[in-house]
């Protein structure tokens, strides 16, 4: 018995059959887990791109006098505002975070343990952090 393209059933069959089980074995395209304040493990700083904890994360146990060359870069920071922070330190002590390297320029927060915050606006270029106030 033939279809009526001249083709035999059965290779129609085999052939639907063929297309029907690739597309069942591809793969679905994976959606990028979404960041939070959620990733920002115990005891570290964390800096994000967006607000809420979303973008682009870095994340630091120790304080950092140069974002951009020193112990823990942070690459984006360079041309990226900071639009979020999250203290999720262990010890308990304050982080406060400057616009320039070396803890200068302009003190911009000063985050208590277990805080969370947006930073006003579009954020802010920040350049280096210490555990303390």
């Amino acid at each position: 018995m033939t279809t009526q393209s001249g083709r035999p059933r059965g290779l129609t069959v085999l052939f639907a059959t063929v297309a029907m089980s690739a597309a069942c074995l591809t793969p679905a395209a994976q959606a990028a887990p979404a960041t939070s304040y959620n990733d920002c493990a115990h005891g570290l700083f964390c800096v994000w791109s967006g607000d809420n904890g979303t973008g682009q994360r870095c994340e630091w146990r120790v304080d950092d006098a140069d974002w951009l060359a020193g112990s823990r870069t942070c690459k984006w920071a360079r041309g990226t505002r900071v639009q979020s922070a999250y203290n999720h330190g262990e010890s308990g002590a304050p982080v406060s975070a400057y616009t320039a390297a070396d803890y200068g320029g302009t003190k911009m927060f000063c985050l208590t343990s277990g805080r969370r915050a947006n930073l006003k606006g579009v954020g802010t270029y920040l350049r280096s952090h210490k555990w303390a106030c």
